[in-house]
């Protein structure tokens, strides 16, 4: 009985009251505004991750009394897609505070956020999916599709071949729906690295800076995680519905991770060359339009290390 008695004082002992009561105050008061004003959630996203980051920084116990306290908060308000998203930053802040403590590289921070986050979301939007808060993909997409073909009919402009060729957009449609929610989230970790950084600095957080794109290098095992997630796509069918969507998703995440080691390697060759600025926007228009040859010459770079080749 002593012994416990003494856990939690020294626990208390741990917890900054002070920086414990300012933080959940800021993000009881973030999720009131994006309760009551949902669309000022763009604006107040980006910060959100302050409070977090800097309670795991300085004071692990403090983080976890003022997360217990948010979401708590959170459920009054009776919003799964609030409470979702909450959740989703509190890991987000969770994932930055603990790259910083081990002194990680700028660059690293953003593709590791960005692929853990992407993983978390994507899963969060199939389990709101299945308890049924959100409507099936596949379900949305055919009533678009009715829609559409009803407002040909009216026109008198239906025909065989415009309606495979919306059915064909559809699908195509529907089948990059985590691709953008990797782009979106990728957007989204960036924009919060380039604003918060500076303020976390004010709080006395060290955080680093970003090195030139063309000094990024992702570790070899996200190639190798891709390879065996590709090769396990090849025997997993569309019945298979849960080992389907891990493998598709995983396997969006990793592209988009070797995408960026991909325009890391453009943006050394057009420095290395000396290229005019024009030919170097080009190289990475193209890049975008031609996204699987990017892919290639990413995946090739993370293997063989294509840029000390560059540099010779």
């Amino acid at each position: 009985m002593f012994k416990l008695d003494w856990e939690v004082k020294n626990l208390s002992f741990k917890v900054d009251i002070k920086a414990t009561i300012i933080a959940t105050l800021v993000l009881v008061l973030s999720v009131v505004v994006m309760s009551l004003v949902p669309y000022l959630a763009i604006i107040i996203l980006p910060f959100i991750t302050i409070p977090g980051t800097i309670l795991w920084y300085r004071s692990k116990p403090s983080f976890f009394v003022t997360v217990v306290v948010t979401l708590c908060a959170t459920v009054l308000f009776n919003n799964v897609f609030l409470l979702t998203v909450m959740t989703l930053m509190i890991f987000m802040s969770v994932f930055i505070g603990q790259l910083l403590v081990e002194r990680t590289s700028k660059e690293r921070i953003l593709y590791l956020v960005t692929t853990f986050m992407s993983i978390l979301t994507i899963g969060s939007v199939l389990i709101l999916q299945i308890t049924g808060n959100l409507p099936l993909t596949s379900k949305f997409f055919s009533q678009y599709h009715d829609v559409l073909i009803s407002y040909f009919e009216m026109g008198g402009n239906l025909t065989t071949e415009i309606e495979e060729t919306l059915q064909t957009s559809l699908e195509i449609l529907q089948a990059s729906i985590p691709g953008y929610i990797v782009l979106w989230v990728f957007l989204l970790v960036f924009v919060n690295l380039l604003v918060t950084f500076p303020i976390l600095r004010k709080f006395k957080v060290a955080t680093p800076v970003f090195r030139p794109l063309f000094m990024w290098q992702i570790n070899r095992s996200v190639a190798f995680v891709f390879v065996i997630t590709v090769l396990i796509s090849l025997f997993v069918t569309k019945e298979n519905v849960v080992m389907y969507g891990i493998v598709t998703n995983l396997q969006f995440v990793l592209e988009w991770v070797i995408f960026i080691q991909a325009l890391s390697l453009f943006h050394l060759f057009v420095k290395v060359k000396k290229l005019p600025v024009v030919v170097g926007v080009l190289i990475f228009v193209l890049a975008f339009v031609f996204k699987p040859f990017a892919y290639l010459f990413g995946l090739m770079d993370i293997w063989f290390n294509l840029k000390q080749r560059i540099k010779k």
